[in-house]
């Protein structure tokens, strides 16, 4: 089925700093869900800055088209099963466990981030802005977290409703009516990439988030090693659903911008296996070479743990930025 054609409006200055942008990349297309339209990025020209934005931009209203065939209802087209991806997977999960006993490169970071790096935290009311099919708001509760999610596509909200029970909310965030000082904890994982007003929608965590609560938002890394290497094929841009792409530096000013200014910014390179092999299909799928090998998995480790170890002389080039910020 043939999707509808976003509309879109001129977004010619950075969203941060109003200064004019260049051009990054033009003529990119979804290879992921089929969105109709060629796409372009700007990068802005202020040197403290660097926001890369999509201009044109989507209108707010016609968003959710782009979301017709999203991997939280779907199956998208970088996905694989059969016996060799199984092999792969599982030999995968044995080198990961050697590698990180042998080197201790991973260990630590994988295991903040699969607590969403709240491991230093005593559970409490967890919400989580823009949860999707709500797999890791059921792992939250899992770990002992009073868990309440929302998003704005309402199949997706159903999915977690009806797979783990949970209590979701579709809509915007500023339409629930939070009280003030209501959360422990709010987490927005790879969400703020696609929201058209970042600074506002933080603002209001800021606001229903307790004295000392964390927010944490994980996101994109545009200055990751990645992008570097893949260029206009690394699965980070996203175009038309990442709206916003953002740096340790970009990250925190818009959470600064939002109110918060106990903030915290790094790197991981922990999800980089999944993003670099994505990547390379993504480049295969342009370039209409065959899909996923087995190859193609075993390598993208390699330069998983490549990243890693660039992690440690260079700590701006992992595959994720992650904030963590609190409010007074």
């Amino acid at each position: 089925m043939s999707l509808p054609l976003l509309r879109t409006f001129p977004c010619e200055h950075c969203y941060i700093c109003d200064s004019e942008g260049i051009w990054l990349y033009q003529g990119l297309t979804d290879y992921l869900f089929d969105v109709p339209g060629q796409w372009q990025l700007k990068i802005c020209t202020n040197p403290t800055c660097q926001l890369v934005w999509l201009d044109p931009m989507p209108v707010q209203e016609d968003l959710i088209k782009a979301y017709h065939n999203y991997y939280t209802r779907s199956r998208d087209k970088l996905s694989s099963s059969g016996f060799i991806y199984r092999l792969d997977r599982a030999l995968h999960r044995r080198i990961n466990w050697l590698l990180a006993v042998l080197t201790d490169m991973r260990t630590q970071q994988t295991t903040y981030r699969a607590s969403l790096f709240l491991q230093d935290r005593t559970p409490g009311k967890l919400l989580d802005v823009g949860c999707g099919n709500g797999r890791w708001l059921a792992r939250m509760r899992d770990l002992g977290w009073q868990v309440e999610g929302i998003d704005f596509d309402s199949e997706a909200a159903q999915q977690a409703r009806t797979q783990y029970g949970l209590i979701v909310h579709v809509g915007e965030l500023s339409t629930v009516g939070y009280p003030d000082n209501h959360f422990d904890a709010i987490i927005l994982q790879h969400v703020i990439e696609h929201l058209p007003h970042p600074v506002s929608v933080l603002a209001e965590c800021r606001r229903i988030l307790k004295p000392n609560g964390r927010l944490v938002v994980i996101t994109p890394n545009i200055q990751s090693w990645g992008h570097q290497h893949f260029g206009h094929h690394w699965r980070g841009l996203e175009p038309p659903r990442h709206l916003y792409l953002f740096s340790r530096q970009t990250l925190s000013r818009v959470a600064q911008q939002g109110g918060f200014n106990q903030i915290e910014t790094f790197t991981t390179a922990v999800g980089a296996e999944s993003i670099l092999a994505n990547s390379q299909k993504l480049k295969n799928l342009s370039q209409q070479q065959a899909p996923m090998k087995f190859k193609l998995l075993s390598s993208a480790w390699l330069l998983q743990y490549y990243e890693l170890w660039l992690l440690r002389r260079h700590p701006e080039l992992g595959e994720e930025v992650v904030l963590l910020a609190q409010s007074d």
